[in-house]
């Protein structure tokens, strides 16, 4: 017979770090989403033909960041590697604001703008994540992880609004400032979590913030090769970007041949965000936390694909714009309100290692170098049209599906020992 998780009292210093980390989330989201439909518009003055290149440019990037990031995470204190991670990340965009706020914009400093959001927002993501895994024990990740990215959402929702908003009257330049003063909020909302949990009824189990997570990225490559636990999380992301990149650039011809004008466009990308976020943190802070309670991450998990699968499904079926939006919008809200948390908590019960480094290597070139595959495979299949880029999409929404029905039962067996072995 199993055992049973221990049931983790939640206390005054949880629910403070719980509010701490959503905070931080919010501010990083809120920062991105700022900065993500300025670089959706920038990039459609460079050309939609450009993206396999641009994409794989991303992966050269991504590469090449990785084992500088490996070191640091090897060497530094836990505890500041978001802070320098955040400053590193505002740094480049400070630098380019005066060039994509002028007329005509240098297209050197949109392929740079573009090559730095795409690559090192994955870094800056997947370290904030790899921080709640480390501090959160798995069973208060499964009752906050939902509250935690409804906080990112949020912000998310508002970095959109404010682009929707403001875009039109004050230019590009001033909205990437203030998106980097949001971002750079960020780490000492961490760090004030990171303290609450250390002083809480679980905070023997909380890293010490000055201890480096150490250890060799060797061996943990070997690991990542020889765990299909991690192997199922890389499968994962593989199969969800892969459709990912297939709807990107149909969106992008879509609304190129829709709409004329770049500012037109840039808030038609802020309005999708918009409906994106409303529906993902409804998804976030209702749908997972109760599925999560009810059934198991391996509920909540399959719930994803399920509803993407039906979406693509309609958009088959009827291939029509208005369909084809809405298509978007209920795919990228399952990804994020429905995979993103319980795809989170899959790391909750890896060891330290594998929390900063074999994340790292799936969130960054792993996903990344689906995009780049995607973005070639792209060229190939686009002659099938929408109709048959949907089914395809579909038929990986049941490959989804098998992969994280079996990932949540090893998520579960993984907690039970780990809650055993604490007991």
């Amino acid at each position: 017979m199993s055992a049973t998780p221990a049931i983790v009292p939640v206390g005054r210093e949880e629910r403070r770090a719980l509010l701490a980390a959503a905070a931080g989330c919010f501010c990083l989201m809120c920062g991105y989403y700022m900065l993500r439909p300025i670089r959706d518009s920038l990039i459609t003055e460079v050309g939609v033909r450009y993206n396999s290149l641009l994409f794989t440019g991303v992966l050269i990037c991504s590469a090449a960041l990785l084992p500088l990031y490996w070191w640091l995470v090897g060497r530094t204190p836990r505890g500041r590697m978001l802070w320098f991670g955040c400053v590193a990340f505002v740094l480049v965009f400070l630098a380019l604001a005066p060039a994509l706020g002028s007329q005509p914009r240098p297209r050197g400093a949109i392929v740079v703008y573009f090559l730095w959001i795409t690559t090192a927002n994955m870094f800056i993501v997947s370290l904030f994540w790899s921080a709640m895994s480390d501090v959160w024990r798995p069973e208060l990740a499964k009752r906050f992880y939902g509250y935690v990215a409804a906080g990112g959402t949020s912000g998310a929702l508002l970095g959109s609004l404010v682009v929707t908003t403001f875009v039109g009257r004050i230019g590009f330049a001033p909205l990437i400032v203030i998106a980097c003063a949001l971002v750079l909020f960020t780490p000492p909302f961490v760090s004030m979590a990171r303290r609450h949990l250390r002083h809480s009824a679980t905070g023997a189990l909380v890293p010490d913030a000055a201890v480096p997570v150490g250890g060799r990225a060797l061996d943990d490559l070997a690991r990542l090769a020889k765990t299909p636990y991690l192997l199922g999380i890389a499968g994962l992301i593989i199969a969800g970007q892969t459709i990912g990149a297939f709807m990107y650039n149909e969106q992008a011809k879509y609304l190129t041949e829709t709409y004329a004008a770049g500012a037109e466009r840039t808030e038609v990308f802020a309005n999708l965000e918009l409906a994106v976020n409303l529906l993902s943190i409804f998804f976030q802070a209702v749908v997972v936390t109760w599925l999560t309670r009810i059934g198991s991450v391996a509920m909540s998990l399959s719930a994803m694909p399920v509803l993407m699968a039906a979406s693509f499904i309609a958009l088959a079926l009827f291939p029509l714009g208005g369909v084809f939006l809405f298509t978007q919008v209920l795919r990228r809200a399952a990804d994020y309100g429905l995979g993103k948390p319980p795809r989170e908590m899959l790391f909750t019960v890896l060891n330290p290692e594998s929390k900063f480094k074999s994340k790292s290597l799936i969130d960054t070139v792993l996903q990344r170098g689906s995009d780049t595959a995607a973005q070639w495979l792209y060229l190939l299949i686009k002659s099938a049209g929408l109709v048959g880029i949907a089914w395809i999409c579909a038929g990986l929404c049941v490959v989804l599906l098998a992969a994280t029905r079996r990932l949540g039962r090893t998520f579960e067996t993984r907690q039970r020992a780990e809650s055993s072995s604490v007991a």
